[in-house]
């Protein structure tokens, strides 16, 4: 059957990681490298590149280059490289197949199982385009498991009594915040927040925008909407964000960036570190309302809390960590291998699924609120399109509910069923995850014709509904994910792995390096004989 591996699969790096003996341990690549660079593209010669050779590439041909693809996972966003479309989920196919390949190189056995993980805040459809993901690479993908669920999991209480940990968790596009409560070996989720847009990718946004100002006004000439240019900027965004972590100013150098009639225009600008936070400062300011929102689901305040763990590496950005301590006084904050200890998580989750002996037991929630659209009744009569839940969010998952609802009016033939996902109590503004009908209903009076809905919500995040009207037991299911936008059908998958597994197997033995240094050359020339 082979081994079995947890992946933190990232928005800007993604590790995997496997069990010995009930230990985990990151698999590194062969040059020791724990982290792969979450970027794939093709050279100029149609070359596949994964990982740390692509991140070079990016700045010189961004148009041959993709990264931060995990922020339109469960979306029907294409990229195109080399005249050919790819969707988010076999893009980050190629990084879970490079992720793979690293581990038969080391463990010199096949991995056949994994279990991935996602923000805890992702919605169904992400989740589903993570699980087509894990497929389309080859793996048999056991659990989609949240993250701050699986880093709590690396995380050994120190005494027998009970703790609760408040893990905080900022990566490179995604920002999640869980209450977790540890019993030896038993880890419950009680409540999580968070933003799927929100992570270090801002922060380079923002600093990106601070160059072109500073450009602008040393220079007195615009930065032009050039992709190249602009790709540039934000790679330098990105080396600063950085070297602001270890230190209090850095210097961001640009040779050539733009010309000007015969005269070739450089960027060299000092920045602090208080000029870096103040940019960042509304972000991190939103992701302190997440912890309060959390608490508050679970009931607690920060005096019930015992310790805080930091997770992802954007949490390494030193305000952080002050922001959390001063919101949370009192309260030790701490991390442990912030970008490892994701895909720590779950390889002990993976060795808990296939069997192996470790003693963690996990229980998790549903992260959002799940019902359907209705007409409720209030003091002011009825009101249609309301938002009935069937299961609230913060649920401990695996879980199964189910509601009775009623026919509206007379003779009523037909029952749609609108399923929504979200928190507003109107249905309409919350997402939509499907919708099916039940026809041919007896014709009753309104209110005499019961339809029970039921839902089941398993481990990977990924709902069923049935809906059964109760008098002639006609029946009708809906797997959520199976209506969703960049949902794949089982053709469309097995043509994904095709085209992924034709990309790997065409591989060649060429100096990848060489070949992006000499392509960055030539740009640079190029713009310096402009």
């Amino acid at each position: 059957m082979g081994k079995v591996v947890g992946i933190d699969l990232g928005t800007t790096n993604s590790v995997v990681a496997t069990l010995d003996e009930g230990q985990p341990w990151v698999i590194p690549d062969e040059d020791g490298s724990l982290l792969l660079p979450s970027y794939v593209g093709l050279s100029e010669s149609g070359q596949l590149l994964v990982g740390q050779v692509a991140s070079r590439q990016y700045g010189a041909a961004p148009e041959r280059t993709v990264k931060s693809i995990k922020r339109h996972m469960g979306t029907d966003y294409q990229v195109t490289l080399a005249d050919q479309t790819y969707r988010p989920q076999e893009i980050s196919a190629i990084i879970l197949r490079s992720l793979k390949q690293r581990a038969e190189a080391a463990l010199g056995e096949s991995v056949s199982q994994a279990v991935i993980t996602v923000p805890a805040y992702f919605t169904d459809a992400q989740r589903q385009a993570t699980k087509e993901a894990g497929e389309i690479a080859g793996f048999e993908v056991l659990q989609i498991l949240n993250e701050p669920t699986a880093a709590a999991l690396v995380f050994e209480v120190e005494t027998d009594e009970t703790e609760n940990v408040l893990v905080y968790d900022l990566g490179g596009g995604t920002f999640d915040v869980s209450v977790v409560e540890i019993t030896g070996s038993v880890t419950e989720v009680l409540a999580s927040h968070g933003n799927n847009r929100l992570g270090g990718d801002d922060f380079d946004r923002q600093l990106q925008r601070y160059l072109i100002d500073r450009f602008h006004q040393s220079q007195g000439v615009e930065v032009p909407e050039d992709h190249g240019i602009r790709d540039r900027l934000l790679q330098s965004a990105e080396r600063a964000k950085i070297a602001l972590s270890d230190h209090a100013f850095t210097t961001v150098r640009e040779p050539f960036l733009v010309s000007k009639e015969d005269t070739a225009l450089h960027l060299e600008v000092d920045i602090s570190r208080e000029d870096f936070e103040h940019l960042i400062h509304p972000f991190l300011k939103e992701t302190l309302e997440a912890i309060d929102r959390a608490l508050s689901d679970a009931e607690m305040s920060p005096s019930d809390l015992n310790r805080v763990i930091l997770v992802g590496g954007s949490t390494r950005i030193p305000l952080v960590q002050r922001l959390v301590e001063a919101h949370l006084t009192d309260v030790p904050v701490s991390s442990f291998e912030p970008e490892l200890c994701v895909a720590l998580g779950a390889a002990l989750q993976a060795g808990v699924l296939t069997g192996e002996a470790v003693d963690n037991i996990l229980v998790d929630v549903c992260p959002h609120s799940l019902g359907i659209a209705a007409v409720i009744d209030t003091a002011l009569g009825p009101i249609p399109n309301m938002f009935s839940v069937i299961i609230p969010r913060n649920t401990v998952i695996p879980t199964s509910k189910s509601q009775v609802y009623f026919t509206t009016f007379d003779r009523q033939s037909i029952v749609e069923v609108e399923v929504f996902q979200g928190e507003n109590p109107v249905a309409q503004e919350n997402v939509p995850l499907g919708s099916f009908e039940i026809e041919g209903l007896p014709p009753k009076p309104a209110g005499d014709v019961e339809v029970e809905v039921h839902f089941d919500f398993d481990l990977n995040g990924i709902l069923t509904v049935t809906a059964t009207e109760k008098g002639m037991g006609q029946q009708k299911s809906l797997v959520v994910n199976d209506t969703k936008v960049g949902r794949l059908s089982s053709h469309e998958l097995n043509q994904a792995r095709q085209q992924v597994s034709s990309l790997f197997e065409s591989l060649e033995t060429i100096d990848i390096d060489a070949d992006w240094r000499e392509t960055e050359d030539e740009d640079r020339l190029n713009l310096e004989e402009e």
